[in-house]
């Protein structure tokens, strides 16, 4: 997967993404700390949530990314980094908060991981505790076709990123594949290839899901203002409510 081969290029590709950071900091100053963060990957938001003040216990079952978190976090206090499995982590203690963030839920890629993930949530939410997680809903280029990623040569210029990706419409999945080509003083061309795989949802699978494992109360928006979701909607962000008595 893409996180071990290349979390550098990930880290990169990344860097200036700061779209869903207001949504996840207004939750977090509203229900308050700590936070539970499940896909924290190299660290962005874990570190915005820092920054304004909050505990956060942070969770990444790739070695590689968390490597990374810990060259961008250091020893800031009210952090902790876990290496651990979504699906199976257990801490011994409850959050007023969980999220996953930046398409975590996409990696639960059966419905044995989607609901063992959701039970992880739920294991650590405390009563009237809040779920929040953001998911894109596919709006898909050419299959299939060697696609170059025209922004790729701003943040690195000496590098090109190609990328081929493949849709299973039957199983909602989608499989990209990353070719990135960096050129060495000498004029030498190496190539690093990392793949990833997502499956995504449909808004009543997830709500209905969300619902069996636990949390009653799901809203669903079609982006980080909470607007209307619909057909236009570019993404799903989701807060799922414990019940007050859980």
């Amino acid at each position: 997967m893409i996180y071990d081969q290349a979390a550098a290029l990930y880290d990169l590709q990344y860097a200036a993404y700061r779209d869903d950071v207001p949504f996840y900091l207004r939750l977090a100053d509203d229900q308050g700390g700590p936070v539970l963060e499940l896909g924290a990957g190299t660290g962005r938001v874990t570190e915005a949530l820092l920054a304004a003040g909050h505990e956060v216990v942070a969770v990444d079952a790739s070695a590689a990314m968390l490597a990374r978190a810990r060259e961008r976090l250091g020893d800031r206090p009210g952090l902790r980094l876990v290496h651990g499995d979504m699906r199976e982590v257990r801490l011994g203690r409850r959050f007023p908060l969980v999220i996953a963030p930046f398409n975590t839920l996409m990696h639960a890629y059966t419905l044995d991981d989607q609901d063992r993930t959701l039970a992880t949530v739920t294991a650590h939410l405390a009563p009237g505790g809040a779920f929040a997680f953001d998911l894109y809903l596919p709006r898909f280029g050419p299959m299939g076709v060697v696609r170059r990623e025209e922004e790729w040569g701003e943040l690195a210029p000496s590098t090109e990123l190609f990328l081929v990706q493949h849709h299973d419409p039957a199983a909602q999945l989608v499989r990209s594949v990353y070719y990135l080509d960096e050129t060495d003083a000498e004029g030498v061309v190496r190539r690093r290839t990392a793949r990833l795989e997502q499956r995504y949802y449909h808004r009543f699978e997830l709500e209905r899901a969300l619902r069996a494992a636990g949390l009653p109360r799901v809203q669903l928006f079609g982006g980080f203002d909470r607007s209307r979701l619909d057909e236009r909607s570019a993404l799903m962000v989701g807060v799922a409510r414990a019940a007050v008595g859980a």
